[in-house]
C-alpha cells in the first residue's frame, strides 16, 4: 500500500465522523496493515500535503464450492474533508482506489454503503447493489445449548483462538463465502478497542459482541460457523439462547445471511434501523455474475 501517513489519516477521519471514541493509529494500523489476506489498498488525495481524502479497500478472499477464488477490496474509510467538499473529490478518490486495488491485484471492491452513499455507488459511480440482508432480533429460548465461551480482549500482539482449524465452509453453491481460518480469524478478533467473545460446541461456533443503547444490554452475533457444513443447516436458537444466557440480555440481534443455519427472528424493517446497510459491489475488469451466498458482521469492519 502506499506509505501514507496514518496520523493524517487518523486526523481526517476522526473530523470526518466525529467518533465518540476517537479512531487511533493503532486501529489503522491493525486494519490497513496486519491483514493476513494483504495491505490495504488506499484511494486518496493530498492539498498542501495534508490528506483531504480517503477511500481504503482491505482484502478479502472469497471462494465457492467449485474452487473459483477471487480478492476484493472491502471498501472502508471513505471520507472527504469538509472544507473541500463540492469539487468531485467523492469520485477522484474512488477513482484512485481503483488504481490502488488494480496495483494491489484486487479484483474488485466490495462497498457495505450506508443509505447515503448507496446510491451515489451506483447510480453515479455504475456500481451494481447485491441483494439486501436482513436485520434480526434472534429467538431466544429459555433452555439453550451449553457454550463454552472466551473473551478476547482487544490486543492484536498476543491474542489467539487455541484450538481452531480451517472453516472454510462452503455451501453448494456457485454463490461466494469469504474464507476464513485461524490466521484470519486471530487477525479479525485482535481488533483494537473491541472485546469480542467465542462461544465452542460440538456442532457450531459463535462469535459474538455487545453493546448497550440507552441502557439496554444487547448482544450481537457477529459470526456463526457450523463444525461440520454437511450437517446443516443447523437451528441457530438453541446457540443464541446459549449467548443470551451468558451475556444476561434477551436481546440478541444479527444482520446477514448463513446459509448453514436456520435464523429464526423477528426481521426489522429498514426505517427502524439505525443505519440501513446495502452491498454493492465493483469488478475492476470484466463484470461477472458474483453473488454473495455467505456474509455477516464480521465479515467486515461494523465492530
Amino acid at each position: 500500500m502506499e506509505n501514507l501517513d496514518l496520523f493524517s489519516t487518523a486526523e481526517l477521519l476522526n473530523n470526518v465522523f466525529k467518533p465518540k471514541t476517537p479512531i487511533t493509529t493503532e486501529q489503522l494500523e491493525w486494519q490497513y496493515h496486519k491483514n493476513p489476506a494483504g495491505s490495504a489498498c488506499i484511494g486518496y488525495l493530498l492539498e498542501a500535503n495534508r490528506q483531504i481524502s480517503n477511500y481504503a479497500l482491505i482484502p478479502k478472499i472469497f471462494k465457492n464450492h467449485l474452487g473459483n477464488e477471487i480478492t476484493l477490496g472491502v471498501g472502508v474509510d471513505l471520507a472527504v474533508s469538509p472544507d473541500s467538499r463540492g469539487k468531485g473529490l467523492f469520485r477522484k478518490t474512488i477513482e484512485n482506489s481503483y488504481k490502488a486495488g488494480i496495483k494491489g491485484n484486487l479484483d474488485g471492491i466490495l462497498g457495505v454503503a450506508n443509505s447515503q452513499s448507496s446510491p451515489r455507488m451506483t447510480e453515479a459511480m455504475g456500481w451494481r447493489k447485491l441483494p439486501s440482508l436482513d436485520f434480526r432480533l434472534l429467538k431466544v429460548s429459555r433452555s439453550g445449548a451449553f457454550l463454552h465461551t472466551s473473551q478476547h480482549k482487544s490486543d492484536y500482539k498476543s491474542c489467539t483462538v487455541d484450538g481452531l482449524r480451517d472453516l472454510e465452509t462452503f455451501a453448494p453453491s456457485s454463490s461466494f463465502s469469504p474464507l476464513w481460518n485461524a490466521e484470519l480469524l486471530n487477525w479479525r478478533l485482535s481488533r483494537p478497542g473491541v472485546d469480542y467473545y467465542t462461544h465452542s460446541h460440538e456442532s457450531a461456533f459463535l462469535i459474538t459482541t455487545k453493546i448497550s443503547i440507552r441502557g439496554i444490554k444487547i448482544a450481537v452475533l457477529l459470526k456463526a460457523f457450523p463444525v461440520d457444513p454437511n450437517k446443516t443447516p443447523l437451528s441457530i436458537t438453541p446457540f443464541v439462547s446459549g449467548v443470551a444466557k451468558y451475556h444476561k440480555t434477551p436481546f440478541v440481534v444479527h444482520w446477514g445471511k448463513n446459509p448453514h443455519f436456520r435464523i429464526n427472528g423477528l426481521k426489522i424493517p429498514r426505517k427502524f434501523q439505525p443505519s440501513p446497510l446495502d452491498l454493492v459491489v465493483h469488478f475492476f475488469h470484466e463484470e461477472n455474475n458474483f453473488e454473495l451466498n455467505e456474509f455477516e458482521l464480521l465479515d467486515f469492519d461494523a465492530f
